[in-house]
């Protein structure tokens, strides 16, 4: 069981580059569709062209064409 130290703060650049922080896991990526776990919620991207620029053990940070953002419970 893992313990949530923060909660997420997300940042986006236009439509085109996001910052997850609070971040534990990737759940699912592929080139239309990237979905990161958080401690309390799923936030799931959609688009063209995505891409993960960058992985660390909270924060992520990801690039593309982005058309819908949804948070899952």
């Amino acid at each position: 069981r893992q313990m949530c130290i923060r909660d997420r703060y997300i940042e986006m650049l236009g439509n085109r580059r996001i910052t997850v922080e609070g971040s534990t896991g990737i759940l699912l990526y592929d080139s239309e569709s990237i979905k990161i776990n958080t401690c309390k919620t799923v936030i799931s991207f959609c688009g063209r062209g995505m891409t993960l620029k960058c992985i660390s053990s909270s924060c992520v940070e990801i690039e593309g064409f982005v058309t819908d953002i949804n948070f899952l419970s």
